[in-house]
């Protein structure tokens, strides 16, 4: 039986334990036992805390999901006085931040995407992500464009990200830089419309 508190220990460790595994084995390579010996702990203790593979991996989802929004807080709460243009550019920073665009992290990530497909619980947290995502850019996009035209461009913001994300990790390496640039070139374009 677990120590009280252990769980609080234990969790951010194998979160972190199924992030390399991930990054060394793949999504169907990183077994429960692999994952508990880079942890240090035997595979009933992950069964114990998640329910098992697919439940660990929830909860790594669920970690670099809540650590993305905490840091694209942040960055939106920098841009308070300023545009809408540099609050939806703060908001991109958010996505192609250090702790998000980590090799290892962007591994994970791109295995939670493939898995939402056939999980329904990745599907669902997956959807959710989305949809902040996107509530975020509207809210933003809000302050500048009718509700419709706000949505079209959040809409394609997010692709845009998406898509950076997709080719930055096929070709070995997110360029932060360069994709941040390209939304922003995209963004000069659609606010200069509006002028």
């Amino acid at each position: 039986m677990p120590k009280v508190g252990m769980p609080e220990i234990r969790k951010p460790q194998l979160i972190e334990a199924a992030i390399k595994a991930i990054d060394k084995y793949g999504f169907a390579g990183a077994t429960v036992s692999v994952i508990g010996k880079k942890a240090g702990v035997s595979p009933a203790i992950i069964n114990h805390y998640f329910g098992g593979k697919n439940g660990l991996y929830e909860a790594t989802m669920r970690s670099l999901i809540r650590e993305f929004f905490e840091v694209l807080s942040k960055e939106v709460i920098k841009t308070k006085n300023k545009s809408a243009k540099h609050k939806v550019m703060a908001i991109v920073k958010a996505s192609f931040s250090q702790s998000q665009t980590h090799p290892q992290v962007v591994k994970a990530w791109m295995g939670f995407w493939a898995s939402a497909m056939h999980t329904p619980s990745l599907y669902r947290l997956q959807n959710v992500y989305s949809k902040r995502l996107k509530t975020s850019l509207v809210c933003v996009l809000k302050e500048e464009f009718e509700i419709e035209k706000a949505r079209s461009i959040a809409l394609t913001v997010a692709a845009l990200i998406d898509g950076m994300w997709l080719r930055g990790s096929l070709a070995g390496g997110i360029n932060k830089k360069e994709s941040a640039q390209q939304i922003q070139d995209y963004l000069d374009l659609v606010f200069q419309d509006r002028t």
